[in-house]
């Protein structure tokens, strides 16, 4: 048994507290610890007729002093982080000054683009730290890469004598036009770019730029380049993930993986209009030569292009995935072509995990992809309680034996559907 700190309240933490307070035999005090205190207070009183220790404290991980001085009053042998990802430096620090292990649900400051000498997150900073105290630091313990890449592991032991194509599928169950079949709508409106395509002051939002792996190597790619569909019909397209980038570095001998999620490419194809375009040619309105209004000299073609609506909207007020509320059912696919274990034939293996949403927020509050990752994070909690994760430095959960942590997560609830077909 441990002696258990879990810093931030929320939503995980209150199924994690119930956990760990229902099976008594991971942990014997638990101190619940956020900013606000009065949050872990209310846990608390959920959780105090289930027979484990439970006490609370008010903490600021980077007022470094004073949360020094609570840690050393409780004295903790495990430190769950469930705080914000940009604060994994501090409460691993927090760790390491309290002697601690450590476990947190996400990667943080993982490259856009790998490189071989930028591949790891920010977490692995505190690599030496923690080895040097002999303890153990477990990073992206949530459902990516911690659970997926346990999928991908067993399939690669158990299933494949060579992995020659990896493709996962992130499907978050977001209403999207696009995906209501295949006919699509023609959208004639006139466009600035459509009278000056090549002004770069038209738009100057960044180009998002994404990466797969083929033939072992990062290629950079546009996240539209490359078009697919899910398992329900879905369109999907080219992502990073930190998934790519922990097969990367746990299994460099794959060749080919990618990832795709549901993408923002326009449910409508705009063709330019052309008797639009033509009469304004005609009048002299696409013209780059300046002409004198009143004291100022302007291109026509300018002026139109600043007043005409665009057809690339500004990024910073296009709305972010996480503000989209997912419904219905949300899927990670994970497609493993290669060489069958059995008979060296070439094979196709798929592996899906589906989560109700409306499910979901009914009874944890979170979406269904949320519950996956908590779900991956307590298994993996429970294994460090047990001290089944055990290894001097900073790891993912990939550095561990999969199938424990496999049979450790689809015991708290992840339901895995296996199948045959075609490569993704």
């Amino acid at each position: 048994m441990k002696r258990v700190l879990i810093l931030g309240c929320n939503d995980i933490t209150e199924r994690l507290l119930t956990d760990l307070c229902k099976h008594r035999s991971y942990a014997s005090d638990i101190c619940l610890s956020s900013r606000q205190k009065q949050d872990c207070d209310e846990l608390k009183n959920l959780a105090s007729s289930m027979g484990v220790r439970v006490v609370t404290s008010g903490i600021d991980v980077k007022n470094v002093e004073g949360a020094m001085m609570m840690v050393k009053i409780f004295a903790p042998d495990l430190v769950i982080n469930l705080l914000p990802p940009e604060l994994a430096l501090e409460a691993m620090s927090l760790a390491v000054k309290a002697k601690a292990d450590y476990i947190d649900g996400t990667l943080f400051g993982v490259p856009d683009i790998p490189s071989q000498t930028s591949l790891l997150s920010k977490q692995f900073k505190k690599f030496a730290e923690f080895q040097s105290n002999g303890k153990t630091a477990v990073c992206g313990a949530g459902f990516i890469p911690g659970a997926v890449g346990a999928i991908i592991r067993c399939a690669a032991k158990n299933d494949f004598n060579k992995i020659n194509s990896i493709d996962i599928v992130s499907v978050s169950g977001e209403k999207n036009s696009s995906q209501n079949g295949d006919k699509e709508e023609i959208d004639y409106t006139l466009y600035s770019e459509d009278v000056k395509v090549q002004d770069t002051q038209i738009y100057t939002g960044p180009v998002k730029r994404v990466f797969y792996i083929e033939k072992g190597r990062v290629i950079e790619a546009d996240p539209m380049s490359i078009e697919g569909r899910s398992s329900s019909g879905s369109k999907v397209y080219l992502d990073s993930s930190p998934m790519l980038t922990d097969l990367l570095k746990e299994i460099p001998d794959i060749d080919n993986v990618r990832y795709f999620k549901l993408g923002r490419k326009p449910s409508k194809e705009h063709i330019p209009p052309k008797e639009k375009l033509d009469l304004l040619e005609e009048l002299g309105l696409l013209s780059n030569k300046p002409v004198r209004v009143g004291n100022v000299q302007v291109a026509p073609v300018d002026l139109l292009a600043a007043i005409l609506p665009k057809m690339i909207p500004d990024n910073s007020a296009a709305p972010k995935t996480s503000d989209v509320k997912a419904e219905g059912i949300s899927s990670y696919e994970i497609y493993i072509t290669g060489r069958s274990k059995n008979d060296d034939s070439e094979i196709t293996r798929s592996y899906i995990i589906k989560g109700d949403n409306d499910k979901s927020y009914s009874k944890y509050n979170v979406n269904a992809f949320e519950y996956m990752k908590g779900t991956a994070l307590i298994a993996g909690v429970k294994l460090m309680c047990k001290d089944k994760w055990k290894k001097p430095g900073v790891f993912t959960p990939a550095a561990f034996d999969c199938d424990a942590y496999y049979n450790a997560f689809t015991m708290e609830g992840i339901s895995i559907i296996e199948g045959r077909g075609k490569p993704f």
